[in-house]
């Protein structure tokens, strides 16, 4: 367990090196019920840190360079305090794999949550991407961290669910849809990491970042055109340079009626 908080606390250092690329996946089935997951390769934040602290350093603090570990979301979240029932509830039946290789260079998290209906991905959605339920909470979670009483990011670096945050996220049958916040768009440009990731992207940092939505019949309009369809129009693609959300948000708003 201390390996594995020395780990995560190297990822927030590194967060605005760019090292890494984000999967985002909703699968919605015929019922409404479906499944919303996050799988984060940082392979290439192994390199990084390596180059940080050196190789002796890096084998010193790890010793068996290995970590394969999953862990429920009802035991990272049920001492919570900062965290409310609704939301445990939620997220509960849950899961978080933490991956680190170091001979193979793999360093990769997975979040996979499973919903019973399409109002309850909204209500994730959103709760996953604002500070009520963010990943910093589930990795302080795995690092031991549990009980914090804090609701925000409150270690003075960024988060990237301050920048998904800035989007309202609806999905009813037959209609899911994110839609650019005015207000909340106001509040992050003036936050002291609305700087430091506006400055990542003037020295040409690249975040590849993927959504693919599968949905149970196929899509009769997508408002994006950066959207990609399957031949059976029943899979939307998009694919950002995450980074771009901060000199062009409108390019992450999409509305897909199917």
């Amino acid at each position: 367990m201390k390996r594995l908080k020395y780990v995560l606390t190297l990822v927030s250092m590194f967060l605005l090196a760019g090292c890494f690329e984000i999967n985002e996946d909703i699968d919605v089935k015929p019922d409404g019920k479906g499944v919303y997951s996050v799988h984060t390769d940082m392979s290439q934040l192994l390199q990084a840190m390596q180059s940080y602290l050196g190789k002796d350093e890096m084998d010193k603090q790890m010793p068996s360079k290995n970590i394969d570990t999953t862990v429920m979301m009802r035991n990272l979240l049920d001492t919570a305090k900062n965290i409310s029932a609704e939301n445990k509830a939620l997220t509960r039946d849950g899961s978080v794999h933490l991956l680190l290789n170091m001979d193979q260079k793999e360093f990769k998290s997975d979040v996979v949550i499973p919903f019973k209906s399409l109002s309850d991905l909204q209500q994730l959605y959103n709760s996953m991407n604002n500070q009520s339920l963010g990943f910093t909470q589930l990795f302080k979670g795995m690092a031991g961290k549990p009980d914090s009483t804090s609701s925000g990011n409150d270690s003075g670096m960024p988060d990237m669910n301050q920048f998904n945050a800035i989007y309202d996220f609806v999905s009813h049958d037959g209609l899911l849809s994110r839609k650019l916040n005015a207000e909340k768009w106001k509040v992050l440009q003036a936050s002291s990491q609305y700087a430091q990731m506006k400055d990542a992207g003037n020295m040409g940092i690249s975040i590849p970042y993927t959504l693919t939505i599968s949905l149970p019949r196929p899509v009769k309009k997508v408002d994006n055109s950066l959207a990609k369809l399957f031949p059976d129009r029943k899979k939307v693609v998009f694919q950002y340079n995450l980074i771009e959300v901060f000199d062009h948000p409108e390019k992450f708003e999409y509305t897909i009626v199917y």
